[in-house]
């Protein structure tokens, strides 16, 4: 490892070449994996250059890769690992729950448990629906919208992402469909809107609003960079759609997390309908859509007239351990985790106003983003998504998460990361100093 006190100029390669270096067992896995997966990879945002870290093992905030270098764990399979890693109350409930049977083709009384605490928490929540990842819980979400409202057309935010469903794969890094497997004629049916503009969402509604069967937002603006809604955006959101009889869905997949009613419940506005995932299922794949009565009864077996399956909807075990998870995040447990959150973009913002490259640390509650471009960071656009001239800001990102994993941090290589209940100020500080001196290294990329 490069002395932290190194201040000669490093090129992006060399840090590659000693990330290699260190990680030659994944770099074998890799090419393994190439053989039966098309580029070696099953998961998008898993992937990175110059190839991904694989994992043997994980407890608590701390993982263990097959190169056998423990790391502590920044990035939390992307906000899903909210009590770190095989947590204990959680695994011995899923286990019996196994035991005990689990795909029954039949429901438990595992579901009614986990759904009664969602609508106890979520202000905009009177009943809720399961599925097996964020990606089924918008996608249903949506149906549920546009089933209600008898109406075809969507409006999302520039840069929201909310899973990989057709209606919302427009818009995510630039404009129209985000790749060739969206028919293009999505892109007719489907606007999108700048995020904390309420002028532009205003001016939107005017044009539209009365075509539209839902605005689907998130409170905090996770793929384009944690940036969090002002209020007067979501308060506009809340008036238009109201105005035009159209329903308010906020993607509260990662937002949740912020209070014990989420977002919603921080923010004082309260949406029809409120996506759910990642942590709620205390590791297992879960997505949940709820919301008021009304229009969740399109789902009603007798009275609604849109369908719902999966083989794992309402999986017992998943139901059982995504219970005891929620009961683990109580107020305390939030506020510590916020207080760490702090911290971390307190400590790394002052640490990128000390170098000689534009940092903008952004994020709310136990979540952040390093962004390397000049604030604010308040939108897609002013983060450098899907602009033609984000190649520098790319590769400092790309050398910042190479030199943090050096220093044994693990974090999404786009700058992401976010706090886990099993972590202290020892995990803070080690993240911070890393931090401190993985921009001094990127401040000397060549």
């Amino acid at each position: 490892m490069a002395s932290d006190n190194q201040r000669k100029s490093i090129s992006l390669a060399e840090l590659e070449r000693r990330y290699r270096d260190r990680n030659d067992e994944s770099e074998r896995l890799f090419e393994q994996a190439r053989t039966v997966l098309p580029g070696g990879d099953t998961r998008s945002v898993t992937y990175t250059q110059p190839y991904p870290t694989f994992i043997d093992e994980a407890s608590g905030c701390r993982m263990t890769t097959v190169d056998g270098d423990e790391v502590i764990d920044f990035l939390n399979n992307y906000t899903q690992a909210i009590h770190g890693h095989a947590p204990e109350d959680v695994v011995e409930v899923m286990t019996d729950r196994i035991r005990k049977g689990n795909g029954l083709g039949s429901p438990t009384k595992d579901v009614i448990d986990l759904a009664e605490r969602l609508v106890d928490r979520f202000p905009s929540i009177e009943q809720v629906r399961f599925g097996n990842s964020g990606t089924e819980a918008t996608m249903n979400a949506i149906r549920a919208a546009i089933a209600y409202t008898e109406r075809d057309r969507v409006l999302k935010v520039a840069g929201g992402y909310h899973g990989t469903h057709d209606t919302v794969e427009i818009g995510i890094s630039g404009e129209g469909r985000e790749h060739k497997g969206v028919p293009s004629t999505v892109e007719s049916r489907v606007d999108t809107v700048a995020y904390n503009d309420p002028e532009a969402l205003k001016s939107t509604f005017e044009a539209h609003g009365d075509e539209y069967a839902c605005f689907i937002l998130e409170p905090i603006l996770g793929a384009s960079g944690m940036i969090p809604a002002t209020d007067e955006y979501l308060e506009a959101a809340r008036d238009l759609t109201e105005a035009h009889d159209s329903l308010l869905i906020f993607d509260e997949v990662m937002s949740s997390r912020l209070s014990t009613g989420g977002a919603q419940q921080k923010r004082g506005v309260i949406p029809d309908l409120t996506t759910l995932g990642k942590y709620i299922g205390g590791g297992l794949p879960i997505g949940a859509f709820g919301g008021r009565t009304d229009v969740m009864n399109v789902f009603h077996p007798d009275e609604g007239d849109v369908g719902h399956s999966g083989t794992f909807n309402g999986n017992p075990a998943t139901m059982a351990g995504g219970a005891v998870a929620l009961d683990a995040l109580d107020a305390a447990a939030i506020d510590e985790l916020d207080a760490h959150g702090e911290t971390v973009r307190e400590r790394v913002q002052a640490a990128g106003d000390a170098v000689d490259v534009p940092v903008t640390v952004t994020g709310e509650g136990s979540l952040f983003h390093v962004h390397f471009t000049e604030g604010p960071v308040t939108d897609m656009a002013s983060a450098g998504a899907g602009l033609e001239d984000s190649s520098e800001d790319d590769d400092h990102s790309l050398a910042f998460y190479l030199a943090m994993r050096e220093r044994d941090i693990f974090m999404a290589p786009r700058g992401m990361g976010n706090i886990s209940t099993p972590m202290s100020g020892e995990e803070i500080d080690a993240f911070t100093q890393a931090a401190e001196a993985a921009l001094r290294d990127v401040e000397q990329i060549v």
